[in-house]
């Protein structure tokens, strides 16, 4: 059997509504003859009839009406994809996914970019895919993914980059350690301090960052324990295992049981990347794009 039309499906929905080949033709704005024509030929594509004829008018009998609900959840949902397209390329719809570490959303200028736009624009949807730097750009360039996220240079001809936000780096320590209540540490105290860190990772991990800012004071840094990750760090440091130094957003996870202080000696900031094909990008991630630009642009 051949597949059914949209169209054919339309003129047995219209006929069915108004139990009346004529009332039918009126409302789809054709002949009555060639939609006549139309349903028997679809009752014999199909091999049975779909109304009983009565009179001058039509009735479903019981396969017609299957049929109908059946042709009408088709019609709504093509109706349906027709929209969704309209909306994604018009920027009002569409899904917009941005690959990120978990570092990029704790100061919220993402998260809270994407809301602002999705509060102006219902329909449109975001999608957060969490990995390293250079996972992320490979993704980017095989159109995974509309957005990457970096904190280092990217050399690429066929991507864009922007800072959208710089952020600097604290001191966490334990609460009862006997630096946390010395006013002004020293270079000293920082050799001989013990430090919950990261694992080595690829690129310029805060690892590798931490490292070459102790070894630009001329020390490497006494390893305590090695946390997977920096919520799991914060809970080593209100442990007491040792100092740590974290992003300054990270502070909003912090409890009691660890003081915060400005990083002393050591300087460290990380500066944060939006990435984007100029030739792949959609309406929607457009309208991201300029208002994270627009609120954020570091220069």
């Amino acid at each position: 059997m051949q597949h059914l039309d949209f169209r054919t499906l339309r003129q047995f929905v219209a006929v069915a509504e108004n139990e009346s080949i004529s009332k039918a033709a009126t409302v789809l704005h054709i002949s009555a003859s060639p939609l006549s024509r139309a349903i028997l030929k679809l009752e014999s594509q199909i091999g049975f009839p779909l109304f009983e004829r009565i009179g001058r008018g039509l009735r479903l009998n019981n396969a017609g009406r299957e049929l109908l609900l059946n042709a009408r959840r088709i019609i709504m949902n093509n109706e349906q994809l027709v929209q969704d397209l309209q909306r994604r390329a018009s920027g009002m719809g569409g899904t917009v996914v941005i690959g990120h570490m978990p570092g990029a959303l704790y100061n919220g200028v993402i998260p809270s970019t994407a809301r602002s736009v999705q509060q102006a624009h219902p329909s449109l949807r975001f999608q957060f895919e969490s990995a390293p730097e250079d996972e992320q750009l490979v993704a980017l360039r095989h159109g995974h993914l509309d957005f990457a996220v970096s904190t280092q240079e990217v050399a690429d001809a066929d991507v864009r980059a922007e800072t959208y936000s710089v952020e600097k780096y604290v001191l966490l320590l334990p609460r009862h350690h006997p630096c946390a209540e010395i006013p002004r540490i020293t270079l000293k105290q920082l050799m001989e301090a013990e430090w919950v860190v990261t694992p080595v990772r690829p690129g310029q991990s805060l690892r590798t960052r931490f490292t070459a800012a102790c070894n630009r004071l001329g020390f490497d840094p006494r390893v305590a324990c090695v946390a997977g990750d920096m919520i799991s760090a914060l809970a080593l440091v209100a442990g007491g295992f040792g100092l740590c130094v974290a992003q300054e957003s990270l502070m909003q996870f912090v409890g009691h049981d660890i003081v915060v202080r400005a990083l002393p000696l050591l300087k460290m900031e990380s500066q944060y990347r939006i990435v984007w094909r100029p030739d792949a990008l959609a309406p929607g991630a457009s309208r991201f794009l300029d208002a994270l630009l627009v609120n954020n642009t570091k220069t």
